[in-house]
């Protein structure tokens, strides 16, 4: 029988994410934000024009936390009318990535980093780049990694 997930892994409302760490940072591992978004205008979600807004989410994102880019970010956009774009940057930090739903009007996106850092405002960054006619719907997890230390193994 599997343990119940623990509540650092537990789904919520992106805006009650915990905003800043609460225990000293690890010797090593880091901190994974998991956000899944609806409510999402859908032409902002599928092609090019979909490059341009979730690239300037991956900017607003980078520019808020000071992270640093080791790359241009890449960019997959899918064939057809309605089909979604996945989109990747490496950083210094580790990595930024999200997947489109336009169909769904939808957006899931992970912000990996090596070391813990306060949330975004994630409502207000996706509102602003892909907010449609309606609210915004955001549900996430923070899981906080931890490396095993030299005396756990």
């Amino acid at each position: 029988m599997s343990a119940p997930p623990s509540p650092a892994s537990e789904p919520s409302d992106a805006a009650t994410l915990d905003p800043a760490p609460t225990d000293p940072p690890p010797a090593a591992g880091g901190q994974l934000w998991s956000i899944d978004a609806g409510g999402l205008c859908p032409e902002l979600l599928a092609g090019e024009d979909a490059v341009r807004a979730l690239g300037a989410l991956f900017d607003d994102l980078v520019e808020a936390l000071g992270l640093h880019p080791v790359m241009e970010p890449r960019w997959h956009v899918f064939p057809g009318p309605h089909a979604g774009v996945t989109g990747f940057v490496a950083l210094s930090e580790s990595h930024l990535a999200c997947h489109s739903f336009p169909e769904h009007g939808g957006l899931t996106l992970d912000l990996y980093t090596c070391r813990p850092r306060r949330a975004p405002d994630w409502r207000a960054l996706v509102e602003r780049r892909l907010g449609g006619a309606g609210p915004v719907e955001l549900r996430g997890r923070t899981l906080h990694r931890a490396l095993p230390a030299a005396s756990d193994r």
